[in-house]
């Protein structure tokens, strides 16, 4: 097994995000709900993956999707990090993070 770490950094003038939901899809599977705040990890199998992320919102219902693909040998650990947009029509940041 591998560890996919989820960390979201929200800026203090958007704190009122933090209470939607960041939902999580990996390889097209069923969505998780993930809190804006801390560190989630998700538990995924060795191999490629491809995630998929957004801020659950009324309009529009997805505000922020973002997405990457990363790659994990058996008992790796890989950090991504989620920024939403300022503007809810545009996309959020998915990237790796440093480690």
């Amino acid at each position: 097994m591998a560890t996919i770490r989820i960390t979201s950094k929200v800026p203090m003038v958007q704190s009122a995000l933090k209470v939607r939901p960041l939902r999580v899809r990996i390889d097209g599977g069923e969505e998780r709900d993930l809190a804006l705040s801390g560190s989630h990890d998700v538990e995924v199998e060795a191999g490629s993956h491809h995630v998929e992320m957004y801020v659950a919102w009324a309009l529009p219902a997805r505000m922020g999707p973002a997405q990457i693909d990363v790659s994990l040998q058996d008992r790796d650990t890989v950090e991504l990090l989620y920024k939403p947009p300022w503007i809810r029509t545009q996309p959020g940041k998915l990237t790796l993070s440093a480690t």
